[in-house]
């Protein structure tokens, strides 16, 4: 009987021993809270902590990215309209010396600004219904050299001496838009040696010289040369231009107060650069 008992004693442990190593295909196979991995149930691994923190640290990287987005668009919206309302404001003088006038350098930096006042002459418009019509209109171009516009100009009195030019846009028959690759445009020399008042008279633009064009613009012909085609020796000294070519019909409107806020400000961009007294 005493024999016995060993092997009953070791078959007892090998039933407990092998349950315990029991095999199993999947979680529910095994007793309590042990998992099945690679057949054979085992005590499942230390917890991992909480992804709370990170979590929140995340969300915190997601506000702060938002909050530097938010800050980005806001920034761009601030200098979009600083820049669109620098584009809209008046240029500024361009600061040259009169005595200068005939320089390149000077007439580089004049060319754009006069340029810029021209264009902001307004557009007729008409109203129809509920819509506006907006129409075409021709202003002048003004070219840093009008040597390399036209005829040359300058004879044996003016040698070397380059002008600035501004063109004469009612000789243009087409509504195409007039740059100053457009030929056939003449074009009136600012000539500040010779200049002795601008001004506008109605709708014209008119350089008034010394004497007569012909005598210091040399060979270039009456029409390049700025001759209005009337009878008087007064036109002979005189290169005028408009400052607007209205291609709207009779019944558009145009804003009158504009239209001579650009008049008198040419007026006074050019006295400025030939060094003339504004109040002339």
């Amino acid at each position: 009987m005493f024999r016995s008992t060993p092997f009953v004693v070791a078959l007892f442990v090998a039933f407990f021993s092998g349950e315990a190593n029991a095999g199993c295909e999947k979680d529910t196979d095994c007793k309590g809270d042990r998992i099945c991995e690679a057949g054979s149930c085992v005590n499942p691994p230390a917890a991992t902590p909480t992804p709370t923190e990170s979590t929140t640290a995340s969300d915190g990287d997601k506000a702060t990215e938002t909050e530097a987005t938010e800050a980005t668009e806001a920034t761009d919206a601030t200098e979009a309209t600083e820049a669109s309302s620098d584009s809209k404001a008046d240029p500024e003088p361009t600061v040259t010396d009169p005595k200068d006038w005939w320089k390149e350098a000077s007439r580089t930096a004049e060319a754009p600004v006069l340029q810029a006042i021209f264009d902001e002459m307004p557009r007729p418009m008409r109203k129809k219904g509920n819509a506006k019509l907006v129409y075409q209109r021709a202003v002048p171009v003004v070219v840093s050299d009008i040597h390399n516009t036209t005829t040359r100009w300058g004879g044996k009195k003016q040698i070397g001496v380059h002008f600035l030019g501004i063109s004469k846009i009612h000789t243009t028959t087409t509504l195409d838009p007039i740059n100053a690759e457009t030929a056939g445009i003449p074009y009136c020399p600012v000539n500040c040696a010779r200049i002795t008042d601008i001004k506008t008279e109605g709708d014209l633009l008119s350089l008034l010289y010394d004497g007569p064009i012909k005598d210091w613009a040399g060979n270039v012909g009456d029409n390049a040369a700025g001759y209005i085609r009337q009878v008087g020796k007064q036109f002979k000294t005189t290169c005028s231009l408009p400052v607007l070519f209205n291609h709207a019909p009779k019944n558009s409107w145009l804003d009158p107060e504009k239209v001579q806020e650009v008049k008198d400000r040419t007026v006074a961009e050019l006295k400025r650069y030939c060094g003339m007294d504004a109040s002339n």
